[in-house]
């Protein structure tokens, strides 16, 4: 472990460490990644083995409980996706994108630091053992389907890797995991659905949620498998299925225990659930329940919306085409009941991936651009969230000043305060 930096006044500091120096082990233990060396830190009674310049040196020290000595590292080694799934949206990447999407994440320090999922093929016995010693819980873990011969099929699996007996031995040690499937039509739905599920459920002490969405495609599957797509019909017939479930499950174990991602209740024509449904949102971040916790968080913000803004102003909002009924309905009216803000709301179709995709946080700046090109955006331009990635950019590269420059008005990014938006507005200055 490379050290990148030292933090003034620490101990790390007082002993002398420098950037570029190499902590091998701590108390005789490998240190293989910032997770291990932050486990290992907390014992207060430490020898720290160091190297310098192929020199080794020996730190022994004592330190106060909570206390941290003080170093940074280089960023981690991502360990990569063991599998090779026919439905994997970054086979589906068109050409030209930033290197990073097309990276297979597989990295079981991922799930428990970002959330996010792994197959867990790649977790052999000594990971195993890290999870459950390390206590590095919860962990999501996608599992698609427990019957093998359908496993091979569909994540190209060369031999079994025994999900269930890791899911057991993580469960049996109290390691919290939320599961995921990725419904595939005619290969991992019907009865090997209902299997899949069955047998998750056996573990339902520590399998807190397991999340149904449906396969991702886009427009860039060339000589990829044929899959089709989730329709209407398909997605009721499923909401009907999973509601019985839910039912005994409530009954059961006191949760539902198994949620359909919010994309099925939308293509159903049905109305979102409410939010005791969700048992406390654990999948949001897989887009359960999102589309519930925007709208009630809406309603309550919406009560203290202004009731007359100083002066006229014009403001569109951007949303893709799977949300923008909903959007439509349930956000803009309590916007319209704000006098003098004019809002104009405009779906944007995905030129990126294709029309097949069409949630909003797949949307690039292109298709932004694209879209919205000689149309007057008014005073501002007001993006749904998660289209920009921690560094500040859209899939595309491009970026909020970018897209200001191009499309000549003021751009604002969704950040859940809509208080924030109308600060944003109050500040714009009339041309």
């Amino acid at each position: 472990m490379r050290i990148q930096s030292i933090e003034p006044d620490s101990i790390a500091a007082d002993l002398g460490l420098q950037p570029g120096d190499e902590l091998l082990e701590i108390n005789g233990r490998k240190v293989l990644d910032a997770i291990d060396y932050r486990f290992h830190e907390t014992d207060p009674t430490l020898s720290l083995k160091i190297a310098r310049n192929k020199e080794v040196t020996l730190y022994d020290l004592e330190k106060d409980e909570g206390e941290r000595v003080g170093m940074d590292f280089e960023e981690m080694k991502i360990l990569s996706c063991g599998n090779d799934c026919i439905f994997c949206f970054v086979d589906q990447n068109p050409k030209g994108l930033r290197k990073q999407l097309y990276f297979r994440d597989g990295d079981y320090r991922l799930s428990f630091m970002y959330g996010n999922y792994t197959t867990m093929t790649n977790a052999g016995p000594m990971i195993l053992k890290r999870i459950i010693e390390q206590r590095l819980s919860p962990q999501y873990i996608s599992v698609h389907v427990t019957d093998y011969e359908i496993r091979k099929v569909l994540m190209g699996l060369k031999k079994d890797d025994h999900i269930l007996d890791k899911i057991e031995l993580l469960h049996d040690n109290a390691i919290d995991m939320h599961t995921q499937i990725v419904l595939c039509r005619g290969i991992n739905d019907g009865e090997v659905l209902t299997r899949t599920i069955a047998d998750l459920s056996r573990f339902h002490r520590h399998i807190l949620s397991l999340a149904i969405v449906p396969v991702g495609l886009t427009d860039h599957r060339f000589g990829l498998s044929q899959l089709g797509k989730v329709d209407g019909e398909y997605a009721n017939h499923l909401l009907d299925f999973i509601e019985d479930l839910q039912s005994r499950y409530r009954k059961e174990i006191d949760r539902n225990f198994v949620y359909p991602s919010d994309e099925f209740h939308i293509l159903a024509g049905r109305e979102i659930p409410s939010a005791t449904y969700y048992d406390g949102f654990p999948q949001m971040e897989n887009g359960v329940g999102i589309v519930r916790s925007f709208i009630d968080d809406c309603k309550t913000q919406a009560r203290k919306f202004p009731k007359t803004l100083p002066s006229s102003r014009q403001m569109t909002l951007v949303t893709a085409e799977l949300p923008s009924e909903l959007i439509r309905r349930e956000i803009v009216p309590p916007l319209h009941h704000v006098a003098n803000l004019d809002v104009q709301l405009v779906v944007v179709p995905n030129l990126l991936y294709g029309r097949s995709v069409t949630v909003a946080g797949l949307l690039s700046a292109k298709c932004i651009s694209s879209a919205l090109q000689g149309t007057d955006c008014g005073d501002l331009l007001l993006l749904p969230p998660e289209v920009l990635n921690a560094d500040g950019l859209f899939l595309d590269d491009g970026t909020v000043g970018h897209l200001e420059e191009q499309l000549r008005v003021p751009v604002f990014v969704y950040d859940g305060s809509w208080r924030q938006v109308f600060k944003k507005l109050g500040s714009i200055a009339k041309e």
